[in-house]
């Protein structure tokens, strides 16, 4: 006996008389299939915990800088006189640099702590660090607990020492270029500069976790953004 083969042949589409290859396998659209969903999170925040705890260590440490600048400031308003040995240790490097014809005596430099004294410059620049250094030490330990009232109470601190800094270091300045001539003029100018600046830096860092979308999310976190979808 003889065994016949079998072949398939191609299937004919009688409207268009051509053929069409028969795959084996179907696809099937289900109508009950659920729509592709995006993550929640794909486009969320997350919040910055590192950053503002760095701020609030730069604030603190800033903050004793000032402390020490305010206590030697209160020192010279409360100071009266100074002795003839603290007025020597000031002058004896303005008065080694130059050529000896701007020399200062004790006299003259007596004479210009009397003038900034009563200038006011000494009490304004001092106890304003002293209100602006404890503000920005009180605010960069609550910073460090995430606590977002720190970061206000910092940027007040530092605007609060950025006025009475400039403002008593140009009192100060003021009775400087009355009285001194020579480096030591030149000192003070550049302080109330440095003054500034440094100031400028403390808003700046104080004002950065307020600004930041991620360092705000951390420290406000019942603010936070949620997408949701229908």
């Amino acid at each position: 006996m003889s065994k016949k083969s079998e072949q398939t042949l191609p299937k004919k589409d009688p409207s268009t008389n051509n053929e069409t290859v028969d795959l084996g396998f179907s696809m099937r659209m289900d109508e009950n299939q659920p729509d592709p969903q995006i993550p929640v999170d794909l486009f969320a925040i997350r919040p910055d915990t590192k950053g503002p705890k760095s701020i609030g260590v730069l604030l603190i440490f800033g903050a004793l800088v000032l402390f020490f600048q305010a206590y030697g400031d209160v020192g010279l308003h409360l100071s009266e006189d100074l002795s003839n040995e603290e007025v020597e240790l000031i002058l004896e490097v303005p008065n080694s640099q130059g050529d000896g014809s701007t020399e200062l005596t004790v006299e003259q430099y007596q004479t210009f702590h009397d003038a900034a004294r009563d200038s006011g410059g000494y009490a304004l620049r001092g106890f304003g660090l002293v209100v602006a250094s404890l503000l920005l030490f009180i605010g960069g330990i609550m910073l460090l607990f995430l606590n977002g009232l720190g970061a206000k109470l910092s940027l007040a601190g530092a605007v609060i020492g950025l006025v009475t800094g400039i403002t008593g270091s140009l009192l100060v300045k003021g009775a400087a270029d009355t009285h001194l001539v020579g480096v030591l003029l030149f000192t003070y100018e550049v302080y109330s500069y440095l003054c500034g600046v440094c100031m400028i830096m403390c808003a700046g860092m104080a004002a950065l976790p307020l600004i930041n979308a991620r360092a705000r999310m951390a420290l406000y976190p019942e603010n936070r953004v949620v997408l949701e979808q229908e």
